[in-house]
């Protein structure tokens, strides 16, 4: 991952900004957009949309991916159905690497310790912090960014 995002990802999990404000501020500014804009747009959707639902850190994947290929006219199929794809394939590679990505099946895999979060608690993060980190990762990698 790029240093400078990791940087942000670090300067959010110390302001304990949700999943999904940690990885959407991590790339405001290849789009042009301003923290002070979009982490209030976020803060709904941490913990899973605060129902445990889907992980605030894909559904941030999710909203980049929308910047990245968007805007586009809803009538327009083709766009639809490409960001239909590239959203599948950002969910499906979070779901290789962590078997979900339902926010309660995650924190209750923490629970059980499926994950390796040696270095997570070495560096004194929260354990959902290599949810993040995967997820920029993935972005980084699929989207080039």
């Amino acid at each position: 991952m790029k240093e400078q995002r990791q940087k942000k990802i670090d300067e959010q999990l110390e302001k304990k900004n949700n999943c999904c404000q940690v990885v959407l501020n991590a790339f405001c500014e290849d789009f042009g957009l301003s923290p002070e804009t979009m982490l209030p747009l976020a803060s709904g959707f941490g913990g899973g949309m605060c129902l445990g639902e889907k992980c605030g850190a894909v559904t941030a994947m999710i909203m980049i991916a929308g910047l990245a290929y968007g805007p586009f006219n809803g009538a327009d199929a083709k766009k639809k159905n490409e960001l239909k794809g590239i959203v599948k394939n950002l969910n499906d590679r979070f779901e290789e690497t962590f078997g979900s990505s339902q926010c309660r099946t995650l924190l209750g895999n923490i629970g059980q310790g499926k994950y390796d979060l040696s270095r997570t608690k070495e560096q004194g993060k929260r354990p959902c912090a290599i949810f993040m980190e995967k997820a920029c990762d993935i972005l980084e990698q699929e989207l080039g960014l």
